[in-house]
C-alpha cells in the first residue's frame, strides 16, 4: 500500500494542497483540524500605503469593514493569496516567494511605506525593514478541533502528515499525546524549520520543506514516501 499523506490545514488551502498532491501521484488523506472563524476589527489610526498579507484568510474573513480600506495595494505572501486579492478587484503590488519576512526584506527601500497587516490571532511575527512601518489588526482566529476515532485509527497505521502552521502542529501533538497515537510511526513534513520547531521529537522524521510553499512541501512528501 502507497505511503499516506495527511493534509490537516483547513479549507480552502485544503483543496488546492490534496489536487496537487493526487497530481504527482501521491496517496492523499484529507484531515483537517482547524477552521478559520472571522472576529470583529477596528480599522488601526493612521494611513496606509497598502495592505500586508499572510493568508489569503485575512480578505476571506475581513467581513464588510476590509470596503472601508478602498482600493489598497495589495502585498501578498505568495500566488494564492495574490489571487484572493485580484478576485476581489484590489490591485496587488507585490508577491514574495519566501514567507512573509522574505516579502519585507525584498521591498525597495527607495520611500518610506506604511502596511496594514491583516492576520489571525496566531501569527508569526516579523521584522520590517527600517524604511517599512507595519500596523497589525486580527480579523480571524483559527479554531482547532479534536481527533475523531476514524482519524485516529488512520494516523495509527503511519504515514506522512503535512504541516503548514505552528499552531496546527503543537495541536496536532497534543491530540497524539491525548489520543495515544504512536508518533513514531508518523514522519512530519513542515512547510518551514519554525513550524518544525512547535513540535517535540518522537516521530518517526521531521523535515522542513527547501521554501516555504505548498509546492516545496508536496515535493519533500513525495521523497519521504519513497
Amino acid at each position: 500500500m502507497s505511503t499516506r499523506v495527511f493534509v490537516l490545514r483547513p479549507e480552502p488551502g485544503l483543496s488546492a494542497t490534496m489536487e496537487r498532491g493526487r497530481a504527482m501521484g501521491l496517496s492523499m488523506e484529507a484531515m483537517p483540524l482547524s477552521a478559520a472563524e472571522p472576529v470583529a476589527w477596528d480599522i488601526p489610526p493612521g494611513s496606509f500605503d497598502g495592505m500586508l498579507l499572510g493568508s489569503a484568510n485575512g480578505l476571506r474573513h475581513a467581513g464588510e469593514r476590509l470596503a472601508d480600506l478602498g482600493q489598497m495595494p495589495v502585498y501578498a505572501v505568495g500566488e494564492a493569496t495574490a489571487e484572493e486579492a485580484r478576485a476581489r478587484g484590489l490591485p496587488v503590488a507585490m508577491i514574495g516567494s519566501g514567507g512573509l519576512q522574505g516579502l519585507l526584506d525584498a521591498l525597495p527601500g527607495d520611500r518610506p511605506l506604511s502596511l496594514l497587516r491583516l492576520s489571525g490571532a496566531e501569527h508569526l511575527p516579523v521584522e520590517a525593514p527600517p524604511h517599512v512601518t507595519i500596523a497589525s489588526a486580527t480579523v480571524y482566529a483559527i479554531v482547532h478541533h479534536p481527533l475523531g476515532a476514524s482519524n485516529i485509527d488512520r494516523l495509527g497505521e503511519g504515514g506522512v502528515v503535512l504541516l503548514h502552521s505552528g499552531g496546527t502542529a503543537r495541536h496536532f501533538e497534543n491530540e497524539c499525546r491525548r489520543t495515544g497515537i504512536d508518533r513514531s510511526k508518523l514522519a512530519l513534513a513542515t512547510i518551514g524549520p519554525r513550524v518544525a520547531r512547535s513540535v517535540s521529537d518522537g516521530w518517526k522524521s521531521l523535515r522542513s520543506a527547501s521554501t516555504p510553499d505548498d509546492a516545496a512541501l508536496l515535493s519533500l512528501a513525495d521523497i519521504m514516501c519513497h
